[in-house]
C-alpha cells in the first residue's frame, strides 16, 4: 500500500498575499507531496497550508515552507487574535492510510532536528511527539505567546527539544507535533463582548472538564466588530453540531445568537454528513447509497 501523510502548518500570516503565496509556492515544487488547502484568515493574522502525500515527499515541502516563512515573516512586527509564539506556529503531522503515528512521530524529530540545525529556530514537540508530558497539550507550549517566550526560553523548564534555548530573532519559535485528524471552524456571535466568548469556549473545551480532545477560545474580531469562539474537535468523539448547539444554548444566556460559521481548512465529508442528517432530521438515510458522489 502507498503510504500518505498529512501536514498542516500554521504560519503567523493571513495579510500579505504576496507572502502567502511564497509559501505556498515552497511546498508546489516537491514531486509526490500535493499542497491542497490554503485557509487564510486576515483577522487572526494567520494562514493555515495542507499538504498530502508520500512521507518523505511531505517532509521536503514542510521544510521548504518552514525556510520561506523564517526568511519572510517577522514576528517582532505581528499582531494577531490567536495564539502563537513564530513565523511557524503549531504544526501537526497526522497519519493517513498505511501510516501509524509512530512513523509520524519520526518524521517529526526529523524535521523538528533539521529546522534547528538549518533555519536556528528553535522547536518544541506536542502531543503524540511530545518528550516531556507538561508539553503534550499545545497550550501549555504557546501560552505565553511570542512576546512572553523571549523572557522564558533561556529558563531550564522552557529549553526547547531542538534548537538552542534562545528566539530566533524574526521567526521565534517553532511548536510541531502528531495528532489525530480534526476539524477546525469558528462560531460567530453577534456581540462585540470578547468576555461572553470566552466563557462560552470554557463551557466545552477538555482544558476545563468538557469533551475530549475539544480546544476552544474566544477571540474579538476588530474588523467585523464581533466575538467569535474559535473551535477544534476531534469529529470521532463530538460531531460539530453538538458544539454548535452547545455554544447556541450558552450564547441564549446572554441574549445572544449565532450569525455564522466557518470552516479553516479541511473537513471530512463524514463530518458535514452527521451534520446534515441531524439539521435535517434525515431518516432511513444511507450514505453509501444516496450520495451521488460516493457512486460516481
Amino acid at each position: 500500500m502507498t503510504k500518505l501523510v498529512e501536514f498542516i502548518p500554521n504560519f503567523s500570516e493571513g495579510r500579505r498575499q504576496e507572502v502567502i503565496d511564497q509559501i505556498s509556492e515552497a511546498a508546489q515544487g516537491v514531486p509526490g507531496a500535493k499542497l491542497i488547502n490554503v485557509n487564510v484568515e486576515p483577522s487572526y493574522n494567520r494562514c493555515v497550508h495542507t499538504v498530502v502525500g508520500d512521507p518523505e515527499a511531505v517532509l521536503e515541502a514542510g521544510f521548504r515552507m518552514c525556510q520561506k516563512a523564517v526568511e519572510l515573516i517577522d514576528m517582532n512586527h505581528h499582531k494577531g487574535e490567536h495564539p502563537r509564539i513564530g513565523a511557524v506556529d503549531a504544526s501537526p503531522f497526522i497519519p493517513l492510510e498505511d501510516m501509524t503515528a509512530k512513523e509520524c512521530v519520526d518524521l517529526c524529530n526529523r524535521l523538528g532536528e533539521r529546522v534547528a540545525k538549518e533555519l536556528q529556530v528553535p522547536v518544541y514537540l506536542y502531543e503524540k511527539a511530545a518528550k516531556r508530558p507538561e508539553r503534550v497539550k499545545l497550550q501549555n507550549i504557546r501560552h505565553p505567546e511570542y512576546e512572553g517566550l523571549l523572557e522564558l526560553i533561556d529558563k531550564p523548564e522552557w529549553a526547547p527539544d531542538y534548537g538552542e534555548a534562545k528566539m530566533h530573532p524574526t521567526a521565534g519559535a517553532m511548536p510541531l507535533g502528531v495528532r489525530n485528524p480534526m476539524v477546525a471552524f469558528n462560531i460567530s456571535l453577534n456581540t462585540s463582548d470578547v468576555a461572553i466568548a470566552k466563557k462560552i469556549a470554557q463551557s466545552f473545551r477538555e482544558a476545563k472538564g468538557g469533551y475530549a480532545e475539544a480546544r476552544a477560545i474566544g477571540v474579538y474580531l476588530e474588523d467585523r466588530n464581533i466575538c467569535q469562539v474559535s473551535c477544534m474537535i476531534n469529529p470521532q468523539i463530538v460531531s460539530l453540531y453538538r458544539i454548535i448547539e452547545m455554544v447556541r444554548s450558552e450564547a441564549k444566556r446572554y441574549g445572544l445568537s449565532i450569525i455564522g460559521t466557518d470552516i479553516c481548512g479541511m473537513v471530512s465529508q463524514s463530518a458535514l454528513m452527521d451534520c446534515c442528517e441531524y439539521y435535517m432530521q434525515l431518516e432511513n438515510f444511507d450514505r453509501k447509497a444516496q450520495i451521488l458522489e460516493e457512486l460516481l
